[in-house]
């Protein structure tokens, strides 16, 4: 619902952020005016980040007080708490941003006032019962609300929330903010120390991330700061940070998965005022030797292809191309630094490998893609010899996994007879039926039989080619194929930033093309 203005008395400037209907209840909140309409149980309003953002809030607590009969020291208190509220919200999850938007939720209910203040900024750890002691500032307000919690909710921003007592109606870390404002830049690097990441460096490593990509980045698990104290521990986690007079101002990661001799490099990132002083490299030498002291045979990133930069610091370390994903990376996701918004459809990511073995590699080559697979694998650096009989099947002949936030679905044949080729092609419906924008399909050349009938069947299906992933489960290598069930994908404006990149690009491309797509 909407807030009739009177025509006769239009303000110059009404500034309406939101307005929710109640039965035939609405509160209209404007820049000049406030009007309630009858009395209400629950408002909702949308405010900015900015300046205006208390002075509006407190006029809607102050008519929502009046219009619910709640008085005296029942309305200071509800006005403390929610001014309180707010403002750890703007000094820390908006330190310098304006743009931002913070929900205010005030619900009656019996002899309390439910306040939820709602904020999609920098991440924050945790806080308040089950979670540990509140930050200082919230810890504060204890004395006049009950209830009170920080929730820290990944892509769905943070929440506060607290119960007021009112007569009349019916591990933690203290929050500092490592972000409030541009830090002091120095000029010399030596100044900088680059070292293991620790747990103490948990909500610093999620608020660096929220400062180069918003709420956008693809592995949501690094907003949620106790997540990354757990995984830093148990060394699922493997983090390299630059540290700045006590000052977490980048970091690198790599993550290694059970089973995998090959482990994700990424979340690379250096804050905006630091860049320029090769703290990339240094962060990426420092992952590297983790990578090799777990005796890793190689590491691979997920470079974006909006830009050749990522492509570059990649390379610079011995990163090779070896597939081309398309549809990888959603529409939109905010890459800050590199013209701020992210792309306005899905775009590919190129993978590229580090190998710190080089042998030769014992597959079975499908004939359609032999050419393609040989460059690539002469591109990382290893021969190719005949396998022989395929490597016995462990486990499932047919595996799916959806990633749901970013609607992708993976698929992986591990083996291949008519009972396999009739589960795959049952998993490709049911992917498609749970609406993914892409699907990756992993052959494995290992252990796949006839790879040339596998191929085919894919190529039926709708499959062409991406690449090749290396040392994936169980140390084998797969064809990676891909399928895209979307319009909305970055087909032509594909950074590639090497002679290599371009011609992996021009393949899939064409490959495209004769599968009929």
């Amino acid at each position: 619902m909407g807030c009739e203005e009177d025509p006769t008395d239009r303000p110059t400037t009404f500034l309406l952020y939101f307005v929710e209907e109640y039965s035939s209840r609405a509160i209209c909140l404007g820049v000049q005016r406030l009007r309630i309409v009858s009395s209400v149980s629950r408002v909702k309003a949308t405010v900015p980040s900015d300046a205006s953002a208390s002075s509006l809030v407190l006029a809607l607590v102050s008519a929502f007080a009046e219009a619910s009969g709640i008085r005296g020291d029942d309305a200071q208190r509800l006005d403390t708490v929610v001014r309180g509220l707010v403002s750890f919200t703007l000094d820390h999850a908006y330190p310098d941003d304006d743009l931002g938007e913070i929900e205010v939720i005030l619900e009656a209910d019996a002899d309390l006032v439910h306040v939820t203040v709602h904020d999609w900024g920098l991440p924050l750890m945790s806080a308040g019962g089950v979670f540990g002691p509140l930050p200082e500032p919230l810890a504060r307000l204890e004395p006049e609300a009950q209830s009170l919690q920080l929730l820290n909710l990944g892509s769905g921003g943070k929440r506060l929330v607290a119960d007021v007592p009112v007569r009349s109606s019916g591990d933690g870390r203290a929050g500092q903010n490592h972000l409030e404002a541009a830090p002091p830049r120095t000029e010399k690097p030596d100044a900088i120390e680059v070292r293991a990441a620790t747990a103490v460096d948990a909500e610093a490593i999620a608020q660096l991330l929220y400062e180069s990509y918003h709420l956008s980045y693809v592995h949501q698990n690094f907003y949620f700061p106790r997540y990354l104290i757990a995984a830093i521990a148990s060394e699922e986690l493997l983090s390299a940070v630059a540290v700045h007079n006590g000052r977490v101002i980048g970091h690198h990661a790599l993550m290694p998965l059970p089973g995998i001799p090959s482990a994700e490099t990424g979340a690379a990132v250096v804050h905006s005022a630091y860049r320029g002083l090769g703290l990339f490299g240094r962060l990426f030498e420092h992952t590297l030797d983790a990578a090799i002291q777990r005796g890793l045979a190689a590491v691979f990133g997920d470079a974006v292809t909006i830009h050749p930069f990522s492509q570059r610091a990649e390379a610079s370390h011995g990163y090779r191309e070896t597939a081309l994903q398309l549809g990888m990376v959603p529409a939109q996701t905010t890459m800050r630094g590199f013209g701020g918004q992210g792309p306005k459809r899905r775009t590919a990511t190129l993978r590229s490998y580090r190998p710190f073995e080089v042998h030769a590699r014992k597959v079975g080559l499908p004939a359609a893609y032999q050419e393609l697979l040989e460059s690539i694998y002469a591109n990382v650096g290893h021969s190719v010899e005949a396998r022989g009989e395929p490597v016995p099947l462990v486990g499932d002949a047919v595996t799916v996994e959806v990633d749901k936030p970013r609607r992708l679905g993976f698929l992986q044949l591990s083996g291949w007879d008519e009972e396999s080729e009739t589960a795959a092609r049952q998993a490709v419906r049911d992917l498609l039926a749970r609406h993914v924008d892409v699907v990756y399909l992993d052959l494995d050349l290992m252990a796949v039989g006839d790879v040339d009938e596998a191929t085919a069947v894919c190529n039926e299906l709708g499959f062409f080619a991406a690449g090749l992933i290396l040392h994936g489960r169980d140390g084998h290598d797969h064809l990676r194929l891909q399928l895209l069930d979307s319009k909305e994908i970055e087909l032509e404006n594909v950074v590639c930033d090497s002679s290599f990149a371009k011609m992996l690009k021009q393949k899939v491309l064409e490959d495209m093309d004769r599968v009929g797509i």
